[in-house]
């Protein structure tokens, strides 16, 4: 008996060690903490007609796309956000089995947008919305030709934390036309973040084809990052926190378009804000090529990729206000192909001697 007493007293004293040396907390931190990696790509799935012509520069873009989802599949990110996922999306996903949470393709060029997300945890809510402005239909980036603009999701990160996740494609090219569709987009973009209620934290990723280092970045700065509370996460980890002085990277790698695409302030980001009793910190941030069998880039874009650190903070409470699962139908999805078929059909002829001068006709 007194042997069992002096066990037990045994017992009782480490259970007060542990207690004492912060162990237990140190479990119930990890709890309260999570770190992720996200990857954004511009995934260039667009057919190329130069392959099916049989000519010397044509790309095998289904092959690339096929072997990129075999690429990704191998990965540990949290979620995949991606662009220009189109005509071939069915050999993106073929392989990426370690993503069981996609959402709903919308379709390939004219009908769909190219926006998706390949998450490894449940994702909610996910919504389409196209640009109320875009421009170009045969020239100039020729993004009249597909609904291009946002998919919002909130995706379930776990341990109650959820977040807001905005995936864009803004308006591509430099004309003065693009420009101010492009600046539309961010203050749309700007709009639907201050409209959102769920007090959740945000994150913004995507093609945004614009540099927050450029004079002309189209209202990036004032309307997003000011107008929104937004970091931007290759700022703060490469440029010490300074939005106006890029002098530096202007100096040592250059300031001109091949200088900084894919290598410093480039088109791809991730931006950033807390939320919901949740903070947001950028732990790394950096681009990566994907290469096909033959050591060629997938795509003309580098992939960005950050690691954030999510911290509940005092003030946590888990925001699982309306959360869905959101699907598709069959029917929803086919008339809205052949809508936006005609449209642009309509927008050819429109443009007919413009089109005939683009493929080299008289």
């Amino acid at each position: 008996m007194k042997s069992s007493k002096r066990m037990l007293a045994v017992l009782l004293s480490l259970l007060l060690l542990v207690g004492v040396c912060g162990i237990g907390p140190v479990a119930s931190a990890e709890a309260d903490s999570k770190t992720a990696s996200i990857l954004c790509y511009n995934v260039a799935g667009l057919p190329n007609l130069n392959y099916y012509l049989g000519k010397e520069d044509g790309v095998d873009v289904q092959g690339n796309q096929y072997q990129l989802g075999r690429l990704l599949n191998e990965e540990d990110y949290a979620f995949i956000a991606v662009q220009e996922d189109f005509t071939f999306h069915h050999a993106l996903v073929e392989g990426l089995d370690a993503y069981p949470y996609k959402t709903e393709h919308s379709g390939g060029v004219p009908g769909g947008d190219g926006l998706n997300y390949f998450s490894k945890t449940p994702v909610y809510n996910a919504k389409r919305t196209t640009w109320d402005q875009l421009y170009g239909v045969i020239d100039d980036g020729a993004d009249e030709m597909t609904p291009k603009g946002i998919l919002y999701a909130c995706i379930d990160l776990g341990d109650g934390i959820l977040v807001d996740v905005y995936n864009i494609h803004a308006d591509a090219y430099g004309d003065e036309g693009s420009q101010a569709a492009r600046e539309d987009n961010f203050r749309q973009l700007a709009a639907m973040i201050q409209a959102n209620t769920n007090d959740r934290p945000v994150i913004v990723t995507g093609d945004f084809n614009a540099s927050i280092h450029q004079w002309d970045d189209d209202g990036l700065y004032e309307i997003l990052y000011q107008g929104c509370g937004l970091k931007d996460a290759w700022v703060e980890l490469h440029n010490g926190g300074n939005y106006e002085d890029f002098s530096y990277w202007e100096e040592t790698v250059g300031g001109g378009w091949p200088d900084y695409w894919g290598v410093w302030d480039s088109l791809e980001k991730f931006l950033y804000r807390d939320g919901g009793g949740i903070h947001i910190e950028a732990n790394s941030f950096g681009y990566k090529d994907y290469l096909n069998a033959k050591g060629e880039s997938i795509s003309d874009h580098k992939a960005a990729e950050v690691t954030f650190t999510f911290t509940k903070t005092d003030d946590f409470k888990e925001n699982t206000q309306d959360l869905a699962a959101t699907r598709v139908t069959k029917w929803k999805y086919i008339l809205r192909r052949i809508l936006i078929f005609f449209e642009d059909l309509f927008k050819v002829f429109r443009h007919w001697d413009e089109a005939k001068q683009y493929v080299g006709l008289k």
